[in-house]
Parts: C-alpha cells; sequence; structure tokens
C-alpha cells in the first residue's frame, strides 16, 4: 500500500451558511487521525483571488494576514465580530509560532495555489500538537466551498467533500437572524443553486467523493450518520465524534438563537414552525417543493395548484435571473 501524503489527503466540508457545517466542523475536530482547522479560511472566495499572481512572499503575506490572523484572538483581545463566542480563544498557541511553521511548509514552493491552504491547516495542526503519526486527513470548512469541488479534485484527487443540507424553513429562520433583510425569494435562491450544486458535484465526481449529508441526519440519526462518515472519509470510529469540539475545547455551538449547546441537541430541529410567520413559511415551500421533496422534507400541508403554478413561474424568474451570477462565479 503507498504511503499517505497527508497534504493530498484534503477534506472540505461544503453547503449554505447556516445549515449545520460548524456542527459537522465540531464533529470532526477532535477525531485523532484528523487536522481539522478551527475557524472558515474563506480561501476560494476572498483570500485566493487576493494571492493569485503573486510571489512567495507576498502570497504567504496574503494567508498570514487573511487566514493565520485568528491565532491572534484571545478572550483579552477578541475579534469584533467573535465578542460573545468565548470558546474563539487561541491565547495558547503563539501567533508567530504558527506564521513559522507555515513558512517551513512552504519552503520550495513552485507556486502551486493549493499549498497556500494546506500548508496553513498542518501549520496549525503542528503548533497546537493536532498533527502527529495516526494523522490522516486534514479538515477546512467554508460555506460554499462547493462552488469549487472542480477545483478541489484538480488539486486534491484523493480530496473528500461533505456537503451539508438543512431544510430550507429551519435554515432561513436562523439565516434570517443575520441577515434581516434578506425575504423568503432570496433565500430560496441561494439554498437552491446551493443544493442543486452539490447535486451536481456528487453526480459527477461520484458518492465516495461527495457526499450530500442531511443536518437533520447528523441530529436524529447520530450513530448510523456516523457510521457513514467514517466510512467515507476512511477512519476509524472515535467516541470523539458524538462531542463538538473547536481546537480541541467543548464547542457549546454558534446558534443564531443565543443557545449553548452541550453535544448534540435536537432543539434546532423544526424551530421554523415557531419562528417564521406562516406566509414566509408558504413561500418557502411553494418556491422549493421539488428538493424539499428529494431530500425528504415534508410540507406544513399540500400545496394547492395555484400554488404549484405560482412556485414554478418565480423559479423560472429567478433562475433566468441568477444565470448571470453563475458565470460570474466561475
Amino acid at each position: 500500500m503507498p504511503a499517505i501524503v497527508l497534504e493530498d489527503n484534503a477534506t472540505f466540508i461544503c453547503g449554505h451558511p447556516k445549515s449545520g457545517t460548524s456542527l459537522v466542523r465540531g464533529m470532526l475536530d477532535s477525531h485523532p487521525q484528523l487536522v481539522v482547522f478551527p475557524e472558515e479560511t474563506k480561501f476560494f472566495r476572498r483570500v485566493l483571488p487576493e494571492a493569485a499572481g503573486r510571489g512567495i512572499e507576498e502570497a504567504a503575506g496574503v494567508v498570514e494576514d487573511r487566514i493565520l490572523q485568528i491565532f491572534q484572538w484571545s478572550a483579552q483581545s477578541p475579534s469584533p465580530s467573535q465578542v460573545g463566542f468565548l470558546d474563539r480563544d487561541y491565547g495558547h498557541l503563539a501567533h508567530e509560532e504558527v506564521k513559522a511553521a507555515y513558512r517551513r511548509r512552504l519552503e520550495g514552493w513552485t507556486g502551486e495555489p493549493r499549498r497556500l491552504l494546506s500548508a496553513a491547516v498542518l501549520a496549525y495542526g503542528e503548533v497546537a500538537g493536532r498533527l502527529g503519526p495516526n494523522s490522516l486527513r486534514w479538515v477546512e470548512k467554508s460555506p460554499y466551498n462547493e462552488r469549487h469541488a472542480g477545483r478541489i479534485f484538480a488539486w486534491w484527487p484523493e480530496a473528500r467533500c461533505l456537503h451539508v443540507v438543512r431544510d430550507p424553513r429551519d435554515n432561513y429562520a436562523s439565516y434570517r437572524k443575520k441577515h434581516p433583510d434578506w425575504s423568503p425569494e432570496a433565500f430560496a435562491y441561494s439554498w437552491l443553486k446551493s443544493t442543486r450544486r452539490g447535486w451536481r458535484n456528487q453526480k459527477h465526481f461520484g458518492i465516495h467523493r461527495y457526499w450530500i449529508l442531511r443536518y437533520e441526519d447528523l441530529i436524529l440519526a447520530t450513530d448510523n450518520t456516523i457510521a457513514r462518515i467514517v466510512d467515507f472519509l476512511g477512519v476509524d470510529e472515535a467516541e470523539a465524534l458524538r462531542s463538538p469540539t473547536r481546537d480541541g475545547r467543548p464547542w457549546k455551538g454558534n446558534s443564531m438563537f443565543g443557545e449553548a449547546f452541550d453535544g448534540i441537541s435536537a432543539r434546532p430541529v423544526g424551530r421554523f414552525a415557531n419562528e417564521l410567520a406562516e406566509p414566509d413559511t408558504r413561500r418557502l415551500e411553494r418556491l422549493l417543493e421539488p428538493e424539499m421533496a428529494r431530500l425528504g422534507y415534508s410540507l406544513m400541508r399540500p400545496l394547492a395548484p395555484g400554488d404549484r403554478f405560482a412556485g414554478l413561474v418565480a423559479r423560472m424568474k429567478g433562475a433566468l435571473r441568477s444565470t448571470g451570477e453563475d458565470q460570474s462565479e466561475r
């Protein structure tokens, strides 16, 4: 059997924001065979475009400024956007040591962009003591990673992508807490594009490389879902998968409703029934009925023929409107 090259064994968590991607990251975080970066890097959407075409010094500097700067966060000096999230304290890690480890991992760099990310994740693992002889994979989580699956599998042929989907009604109830200006229609088009892209990726790259995972299955069928996750990633079963952490410390969740969780909680499932006005719920259902049915999400009640036709017309208009957006993402 060929030796494992850890840098090649990338794992990307994909999915729409507030769909449960952070829970998956937290479940994987303390697995002894995984090196899990504790924060989103937004590598493909933000870091890579800024680093493109630059030499080693400038490109490495972009990664240090945009990704490795999190290791300056501490309880005494939190990032303004992270005030209140007490688990986002990296004061126990020496920021300069992480940067030095990163530079060492870039020695001999010949310009392949993938190393900008893998070196950052593994430098963190090295300094945090989370990288060892049993490490099999490294893990990065950023929403919308699904947009970049082609690049992921071209750069890391041994990669695996876990795409998390969530009932769009619960997803919207959570997401609008952060973006109250988003209408049900705006959210539906965004969720639809993310979910459809995931299905296309799974069909193109194969379910053994790109797997769509329902958030609700993580919550309500945890043991069965964990068994599938470890098989998908090729790692051992571990009790740590049932106790989400961040950087090895207990993770209380990042609920938009101000809740703290001890472990995996079923409270977020079905929350839309109390959080959304019925007309908003029906607008989402009218727009997303086919995808909800495919994913096993039941409607509050069957749609009337007129609602179904209105949803079809709205979907067609949304598809036309989003064509330019899809092309601009490529």
